[in-house]
């Protein structure tokens, strides 16, 4: 098995698209790479007669024609969506990408890709050792290929043998497609998937000048489903320009690209709007959307008509993956989409592991677990406390951080006054939250510099005592609102936070503890916000759902960091 391939496929798009026979190439790919794949399709111009007996290649360096109009077969569409879809089906962490750069036109450079090329595959039927030689002196000739394998006299080639093309009822469409000059599409972007490659592919074989790009951000990303673990934008554009770079030959604006051979220009730009510029910009002529935004491009046009510009030819994809459609449930969608893969995160691990700090407390592995106000937090450290996890509840031990006797107590009383002394003697937690939760965030703040370092204290001997008993190596959760707040984390090996909608915790403060809207939604402002703990965590949990998602994420988050301790 190897890591990356370059797939060559000679036949035309037409022939490979016939019934299942990119179902079987794929078949039979995913048995020889199994990380990245680059896909090379020869034969896309459009001819009357399909040849595949013999192989076509030219080696010869074809002519420099990316100053004119690229012109190509329509057959490519439905290919590159078929592929796309395919691979997504059949191999989810194979990295497929569609070579674009010769589709249409030759430019006569040879092409740098951002992984090496460990193997060749061909579809070609002719595999002998004179038609394998020729392949690999095409494939030398059309890339520049990583220093590893820089001869590229040791790469090994694999001949497709599980299907077998069916010439008879091919027909190749007559259409041409000629380049729709300035295109624009726009999205979220936020984990580039097999959708992503499609809408983002067959917009940049349109775009002979122009590709412009909006990349959803701002307010906009908050009625995404799980929009805390959405990436910054710098890093989702980045990886729009670093995928289209490496399929495509791209100019990016404002860097400078000297362009001697007028490559098209890309422009990635942040949009905080659902139009963007595609409803300002006079020079656009043709949107890109997919059956599931298709609405969009009509909303663009009447926009467009208000500012006295021309209609946008609206070219949309075949149906298939979903793009960009996050309505619904990750855990009812049944199409591939971020929000999908964003719910599939959920329990997988974000962030190393922190395992070189002296601070741990000796003999313990320590989790420590956080999340806003009606999170779900606490239910989350119950199944892990049923999976074998030793619970340490700081809310609890706040507590008894102040608890009649200790100086706690009397640095308390010192400071906040012999009211918040109740009649039993203890601290009245009213008393003192009325004193803590009002417009003066400096009660607050010495509030916490008084307790937190003795919650911590606590904190670290539940754990030592909880090693103690089991004499092994404990699996230890704090529990802990303020684990961040506090720099608790700063002790913990792995931070896991519990999220919810702003919404969903409202709606459960209200039901839960009979307060008002207005007052939870004051003690939702008053803590981090759940991007913020997000940054900081290594592993992120949702309580969103119903409870068999809860327990399904709990447990996969169990089982890798089982897997995870093995390798401490």
């Amino acid at each position: 098995m190897h890591r990356s391939g370059i797939l060559v496929l000679t036949n035309h798009v037409s022939a490979l698209s016939y019934g299942d026979t990119v179902k079987r190439i794929v078949a039979g790919v995913k048995k020889i790479v199994d990380s990245t794949l680059y896909v090379h399709v020869e034969n896309t111009c459009n001819v009357s007669q399909i040849k595949t007996s013999s192989f076509e290649f030219s080696l010869k360096s074809h002519p420099n024609t990316s100053n004119t109009p690229r012109s190509f077969s329509s057959d490519i569409f439905p290919f590159i969506s078929k592929f796309y879809e395919e691979a997504a089906s059949q191999c989810e962490d194979l990295d497929v990408n569609i070579l674009l750069h010769n589709i249409g036109q030759h430019s006569g450079r040879r092409k740098t890709l951002q992984r090496p090329i460990q193997c060749i595959i061909t579809d070609h039927a002719e595999n002998s050792n004179i038609e394998s030689e020729i392949i690999r002196k095409f494939v030398l000739g059309q890339y520049e290929l990583n220093e590893d394998n820089k001869s590229g006299s040791t790469i090994p080639i694999f001949g497709i043998k599980e299907h077998s093309f069916v010439q008879n009822n091919v027909k190749p469409q007559s259409t041409i497609v000629t380049g729709e000059g300035n295109v624009v599409i726009g999205g979220t972007f936020d984990i580039i998937h097999s959708g992503h490659k499609v809408l983002l592919s067959e917009a940049a074989l349109l775009a002979n000048k122009r590709l412009l790009i909006g990349v959803t951000d701002g307010k906009m990303l908050e009625r995404k489903t799980l929009h805390e673990l959405i990436r910054g934008c710098k890093t989702r554009i980045s990886s729009i320009q670093d995928f289209l770079l490496d399929v495509h030959d791209f100019c990016i604006k404002d860097e400078h690209c000297e362009n001697p051979n007028k490559l098209p220009v890309l422009e990635v730009v942040p949009i905080l709007d659902p139009i963007g510029p595609a409803s300002t910009d006079p020079d656009l002529q043709c949107i890109v959307v997919s059956k599931e935004t298709e609405r969009g491009g009509v909303v663009v046009n009447e926009a467009r008509r208000k500012n006295n510009l021309n209609d946008l030819y609206v070219h949309v994809i075949g149906e298939g993956l979903l793009i960009g459609d996050e309505s619904s449930s990750p855990t009812k969608e049944t199409k591939l989409s971020s929000s999908t893969l964003r719910y599939k995160s959920l329990g997988m691990l974000r962030k190393s592991p922190n395992i070189r700090t002296s601070s741990h407390p000796p003999g313990a592995y320590v989790i420590g677990l956080t999340g806003g106000i009606a999170s779900g937090k606490s239910s989350i450290a119950k199944r892990l406390q049923n999976l074998g996890a030793v619970v340490v509840d700081c809310d609890k031990l706040g507590h008894l951080a102040y608890s009649l006797g200790t100086k706690t107590f009397e640095k308390v009383v010192e400071n906040f006054g012999p009211e918040v002394v109740s009649q039993s003697g203890e601290i009245d937690r009213k008393v003192l939250g009325s004193k803590i939760f009002g417009a003066d965030s400096k009660n607050r703040d010495l509030l916490n510099s008084i307790v937190w370092p003795e919650i911590e204290r606590l904190a670290r001997l539940k754990i030592s005592e909880a090693v103690s008993e089991r004499n092994e190596k404990v699996i230890c959760v704090l529990d802990a609102a303020v684990l961040l707040e506090a720099g608790w984390d700063n002790f913990c090996h792995e931070v896991w936070v519990s999220v919810v909608t702003r919404d969903e915790a409202i709606k459960r403060v209200v039901e839960r503890d009979g307060r008002t809207i207005a007052d939870a939604e004051r003690r939702i402002q008053s803590q981090l916000s759940n991007k913020e703990r997000v940054e900081k965590a290594s592993v992120v949990l949702s309580t969103m759902w119903e409870t068999s998602a809860t327990q399904a994420q709990v447990e996969k988050a169990w089982r890798f960091l089982v897997e995870r301790m093995q390798e401490v």
